[in-house]
């Protein structure tokens, strides 16, 4: 197995040299290449034009999607780029035909954009239902069977939760949910990156994530997954233009054949690019290189933390990822981020608001969350123990 040359990794990294960067399952710090890539469109665009720059970039902007049809193993006309993850999970969500008394199944650990769409559809006579966790803390399979009949329509798992440091079985939920003859929909925001996509073996027919998180992409950028054989059973996007499909006579228009019916013609192309870049950068790495490193550094954290009395470690499931969320007795989340922040040590400080089913559920109303990625070294945990320990 590939190993990663820290030392590469950190060079290519500048924000390394100034900071303690564990923001990463909020936004990650680019890899010069990234950085590169973004400016130098950007640079292009403005000497000769944003029309005849995309023209010129064409090979880029194509390079896009074969990055992203390698990174999560599926053919690059099922993949759609947009503006983040939300929009993508959207635009999936509002494809699937639903109807009052349909059922649609989600796990506790979904992410508050896709709460409210849930919440919408339940005015529209929708029913939508938690599925337990088990003991362990992750989505609970046994349950999850016993509940899928004829009614339901679709399941939704958000794989990693964003306050949690478990990773969801997401392949065992493909199966029984391809099983009963429900379309499944797969947030892997905090998965890209971090861990192995592999959509066949989830079995999904949706996947979705943001290039900002352990992606290390620009802002604005995000990848939607749609399955060629479900294509012509959606309904149509919600919004379309000229993008999305062709007005081929004065009162009619036809769809994109592709999952490009869920693009917009306006974006960032300059961005759009580096994401493309970020992509290639984590897949020429080894995304099992890379979950190797980034487990290896959040069980060191996790232990560390563990020993430091008045600290408690709130992650739960069988299986765990580079998500390390914990709080402080007697000082508030908030207080422990602004801290260690003075310190040069970067964390983010999540409530209920953003993962309400999860926190509700184990008693928690904010957590700090520290996000470790490839690029953090032994010694910057150490510090971070250290002045955690100081608080």
């Amino acid at each position: 197995m590939n190993q990663i040359d820290v030392d590469r990794v950190r060079a290519d990294t500048p924000g390394c040299a100034s900071v303690i960067h564990l923001g990463n399952a909020g936004a990650a710090l680019q890899p010069q290449p990234v950085v590169d890539a973004v400016i130098g469109y950007l640079q292009e665009e403005a000497l000769v034009g944003g029309y005849e720059q995309n023209g010129a970039a064409a090979d880029d902007i194509a390079h896009v999607y074969d990055a992203g049809a390698r990174l999560v193993g599926c053919e690059r006309d099922e993949l759609a780029m947009t503006s983040g993850a939300s929009e993508a999970w959207w635009r999936a969500f509002l494809s699937i035909p639903l109807e009052a008394g349909d059922r649609v199944l989600i796990g506790r650990t979904e992410y508050s954009s896709n709460a409210l769409a849930l919440l919408q559809a339940v005015e529209r006579g929708v029913s939508v239902e938690v599925v337990p966790d088990d003991p362990t803390g992750q989505i609970d399979l046994g349950a999850l069977a016993a509940m899928l009949d004829d009614r339901v329509k679709m399941v939704a798992l958000t794989s990693v939760a964003m306050t949690n440091g478990l990773v969801n079985p997401t392949a065992e939920v493909g199966a029984l949910v391809k099983d009963a003859g429900a379309y499944f929909l797969v947030d892997a925001c905090q998965v890209a990156g971090q861990l192995p996509i592999d959509v066949e073996a989830w079995r999904c027919d949706f996947l979705s994530f943001t290039g900002r998180k352990f992606v290390r992409g620009p802002r604005g950028t995000g990848l939607l997954y749609v399955r060629r054989q479900i294509m012509d059973e959606l309904l149509a996007p919600t919004f379309i233009d000229g993008r999305s499909a062709t007005w081929s006579s004065e009162t009619s228009y036809d769809l994109a054949p592709t999952a490009q019916r869920f693009e917009f013609f306006e974006r960032s192309f300059a961005a759009m690019v580096g994401f493309g870049v970020a992509m290639t950068y984590a897949a020429d790495l080894g995304l099992d290189a890379i979950e190797d490193r980034i487990s290896m550094l959040a069980d060191h954290l996790r232990s560390g933390l563990d020993e430091v009395p008045g600290v408690r470690v709130l992650d739960t499931g069988v299986r765990r990822c580079g998500i390390v969320t914990f709080d402080v007795e007697g000082v508030g989340a908030v207080e422990v981020m602004e801290r260690l922040s003075a310190a040069g040590i970067n964390v983010n400080a999540p409530d209920i608001t953003g993962s309400r089913y999860d926190l509700v559920a184990r008693g928690v109303d904010v957590v700090v969350r520290a996000g470790v990625h490839y690029y953090n070294t032994i010694e910057e945990l150490d510090r971070t123990v250290a002045e955690v320990a100081a608080l």
